[in-house]
């Protein structure tokens, strides 16, 4: 699903009218995909308030309205101006519907005495609104605002009222979204990390509109995306021809690192696994993992560099690991050496930190893992938003491939257009979760898949793997959590099952 600036996104529906779409079908599409995504965050159906503006953002929530009335939801309607003779484009929309809504300032009493979790649908203003919000609106939004409970759902469609729709400033009275549902495309300011507070989890609706698509430099990447890049395993493949990982992960200060970045490793497809860590977690993951290959080493030594290459279709170094000369001597000696792709996470992205010079020796694909703080700490100074962060970084070390941790987790690489990830969210912020990514990330790698198919189909297979298992509950989900959830999303990226 690709990511463009709302004059843009305007323009190209405009050229779909002209192609010959109509507006109720595209009303249609959305509210049905809507539906879709909500569906997994929605709560038991208790009451709903659906608030709609003059423009398309308020049609399409009056028809989501009238879809949620039929799963059991008491919906309210609360207008920001008076219907007059409001005609909607889709005929299911009668003058009675019209009727029987509130118009600002009166206020919805079933909504406000309601005891169980609420659902909100904002559908005031739409791409052609500029913030701050007029008098009405703004006044909407203040009050809706305040109403919020901890328990309730916020969702906002396509972008929350009052959020510049392209650089996500917020210059007024705000919709404070727990889930936005972009139409179509994904609008630039819902992206900037500044806008996180406002948008919430984000998640994308495709409309098939008759216009070509406009360029675009960036995109944000869906499950029914996948499948275009997914690979089918050769009916002749064996052990050597699907690919082995060396790992470096895992310290007796950190042990579990060694056994999630493996499980990754192993589920990813690779055909080999070899373990290279401090004894004794060797011998205390082999019952539990008995497919990994195992290479015990003395504490704070480090693997020797042409025993570590010897075989291997790819590299992680770094999960579970401290910063220490070893590493950094380690890092120095086998980047140059190296000509296979090398994951750096953890530990080793500390050393970057310090040295960031070392990259310029390599001769392979490196592909970079930080959260926030790392990247921050990489770059020498504080992060205000993820995608610029990303954007001097790679002015600087242009060959590398860096993966910004965090909400739509950011893959960015100077040889193809900003990528944002479209799974996961807030439940994933658990120890362990970044160790068996770059468990994931090698074994694609060892596969074969380019370092930016297997950053990207790395994250949304993490990131859908937890989405599947927090279905089960739980405000979060464990890393161990998703060895059992990783093989079912496999099957619905890959078109295998819904």
């Amino acid at each position: 699903m690709i990511v463009l600036p709302p004059i843009v996104a305007r323009s190209w529906e405009e050229k779909s009218f002209q192609a010959g779409d109509r507006m109720k079908d595209l009303m249609r599409q959305a509210v049905n995909g809507c539906l879709r995504e909500l569906t997994p965050f929605l709560p038991k159906p208790s009451t709903a308030l659906i608030l709609i503006g003059p423009g398309h953002n308020g049609n399409d929530a009056l028809l989501l309205g009238m879809e949620l009335k039929e799963l059991g939801w008491d919906v309210d309607l609360l207008l920001s101006r008076p219907p007059a003779r409001r005609i909607h484009p889709d005929s299911r929309v009668k003058s009675k519907h019209w009727k029987k809504a509130l118009i600002w300032p009166a206020k919805p009493s079933r909504f406000l005495k309601t005891k169980a979790p609420r659902l909100v649908i904002d559908g005031l203003l739409g791409l052609g609104a500029t913030p701050p919000a007029r008098p009405t609106e703004a006044g909407i939004l203040s009050w809706i605002s305040r109403e919020k409970k901890s328990s309730d759902l916020y969702v906002a469609l396509d972008i929350p009222s009052g959020l510049h729709p392209t650089t996500g400033a917020t210059l007024g009275p705000t919709f404070p979204a727990d889930l936005t549902l972009a139409l179509g495309s994904v609008k630039t300011g819902c992206l900037r990390d500044s806008a996180l507070p406002f948008v919430g989890q984000l998640r994308g609706v495709p409309v098939d509109f008759a216009a070509p698509p406009p360029k675009f430099t960036c995109d944000f990447f869906l499950p029914s995306d996948a499948h275009s890049i997914i690979r089918s395993r050769p009916v002749n493949a064996n052990k050597r021809s699907t690919g082995v990982v060396h790992l470096w992960a895992g310290s007796l200060e950190f042990p579990g690192a060694a056994s999630l970045t493996s499980l990754g490793s192993l589920r990813s497809g690779a055909g080999y696994v070899r373990l290279f860590s401090d004894r004794p977690i060797p011998d205390s993951i082999s019952p539990t993992l008995p497919e990994i290959l195992l290479h015990s080493l003395d504490p704070g030594q480090a693997p020797q560099v042409d025993e570590f290459l010897q075989g291997a279709s790819a590299l992680v170094i770094g999960p579970g690991l401290l910063p220490s000369t070893v590493l950094e001597s380690f890092l120095t000696q086998l980047l140059p050496k190296a000509k296979v792709p090398v994951v750096l996470d953890a530990g080793a992205l500390e050393i970057i930190a310090r040295q960031p010079e070392i990259l310029t020796s390599s001769i392979s694909p490196i592909l970079l893992t930080p959260h926030t703080g790392e990247l921050s700490r990489m770059l020498g100074k504080p992060i205000e938003d993820r995608a610029d962060a990303a954007r001097e970084w790679l002015t600087k070390f242009p060959a590398s491939l860096l993966i910004a941790k965090g909400p739509h987790t950011l893959i960015a690489s100077n040889e193809h257009p900003f990528s944002f990830n479209s799974t996961g969210g807030p439940a994933q912020a658990t120890a362990g979760m970044g160790d068996l990514l770059s468990g994931l990330l090698g074994g694609l790698l060892a596969l074969g898949y380019p370092p930016f198919d297997s950053a990207r189909l790395a994250v949304l297979w993490h990131g859908l793997a937890s989405d599947l298992a927090l279905q089960k509950g739980g405000p979060t989900t464990l890393a161990t959590d998703l060895n059992r959830t990783l093989p079912s999303s496999w099957r619905i990226l890959s078109n295998r099952a819904e």
